[in-house]
């Protein structure tokens, strides 16, 4: 059996390059790790995962990736399989992650096309996502 090599990078769907460098420039000139994050937890609480796409090898560098982020890859990959031994796997978990930011983006590029101020409503739901964690 062969190894996987380890990446270096994490993947931004080819198609939506323009959707992350967009929503960078909606709130405010943020890194890639922060688009990439954003997208994957968007498409992740909608439920939306793109499991095939063309990638790009322009997304977040993995040495980027703060433990806050690696535990938040974590907590969905855990939730995707139902089973602590996978995240023995940090290839698969980045997997699943890039396809829920695929799912993310998708969603994120039709909510910067609705009139109104983008960056508000995202901060809005947000907020409501928090108030019902209390």
């Amino acid at each position: 059996m062969t190894a996987r090599k380890q990446r270096t990078r994490l993947a931004f769907g080819e198609k939506h390059l323009e959707s992350y460098r967009r929503l960078g420039n909606a709130l405010g000139k943020i890194s890639n790790t922060e688009q990439f994050m954003i997208a994957l937890s968007w498409g992740f609480k909608h439920g939306t995962r793109v499991e095939e796409f063309k990638r790009s090898d322009t997304g977040p560098r993995t040495e980027y990736l703060q433990p806050e982020h690696l535990a938040i890859i974590a907590a969905i990959h855990l939730a995707e399989t139902g089973r602590p031994d996978a995240l023995c796997s940090a290839e698969d978990g980045f997997d699943i992650a890039e396809q829920y930011a695929e799912g993310g983006i998708l969603l994120l590029e039709t909510a910067m096309d609705e009139p109104g101020d983008f960056a508000k409503m995202l901060a809005g739901e947000v907020k409501s996502e928090v108030d019902g964690l209390a």
